[in-house]
């Protein structure tokens, strides 16, 4: 079995690369941290735990502080075939980025990431390499509702960005922590390709793809 098709898996993780209980209207909108301060997905491969995805919210006047780690594993006969890890900071202030940094290792091939709001724009340093970005843009880290509008988001692992399309799936219930939860069913297309589920307040409660060799990966929110 090649260990880089887990590795493709995992190529826009970012910090999973996942999800909140904030609130948000539009792009740009204010959030409000959740209550408890913390998100806990655990990471599924076919239905199998490995690794977990975990969001610290930490709300200071006008800021917010998201802080990420994804961790995953996975493991053939008892032997590690892939592992990836992320820390990421996003700090967001009256409802716009205005800094991100993020360290990965996905399989051993390393990405920094730094993002600083300036001059009327997003200056990028990616792996080294600069660039620009709107203000406005969505990092990929799926937490923020922003992101259902579609058009270009922020890659939080290298910083390209990525063009998408989303469409709304219409209303489902699906299993939350033990129960049953209304949820309205997302689908994003283009460079980046996930199926989003946001609860009845906005929250991320659910994420889907295929890998490459045609595994089913989830993020269920513990």
């Amino acid at each position: 079995m090649r260990v880089d098709r887990f590795s493709t898996i995992f190529t826009v993780f970012t910090a999973l690369i996942l999800c909140t209980a904030m609130l948000f209207t539009a792009p740009g909108a204010r959030a409000a941290a959740p209550s408890g301060g913390k998100l806990d997905f655990t990471v599924l491969r076919d239905g199998d735990q490995i690794g977990r995805h975990v969001l610290s919210f930490k709300k200071d006047a006008d800021a917010l502080t998201v802080n990420i780690e994804t961790k995953i594993e996975v493991k053939v006969l008892f032997v590690t075939a892939y592992a990836f890890e992320h820390q990421g900071r996003e700090v967001w202030q009256n409802g716009k980025l205005v800094e991100l940094a993020s360290a990965t290792n996905d399989d051993g091939t390393k990405h920094t990431l730094a993002v600083k709001n300036g001059a009327g724009a997003l200056a990028i340093n990616g792996d080294g390499q600069t660039s620009k970005a709107a203000v406005e843009i969505i990092p990929a880290s799926l937490w923020h509702e922003g992101i259902l509008a579609g058009g270009v988001i922020l890659n939080t692992l290298h910083g390209k960005q990525m063009k998408i399309t989303v469409r709304d799936a219409g209303s489902e219930s699906i299993p939350v922590a033990g129960q049953s939860v209304a949820a309205q069913h997302y689908v994003i297309e283009g460079d980046l390709q996930r199926e989003l589920w946001f609860d009845e307040t906005r929250v991320l409660v659910k994420v889907r793809f295929k890998g490459n060799d045609g595994s089913n990966i989830e993020y269920v929110l513990r």
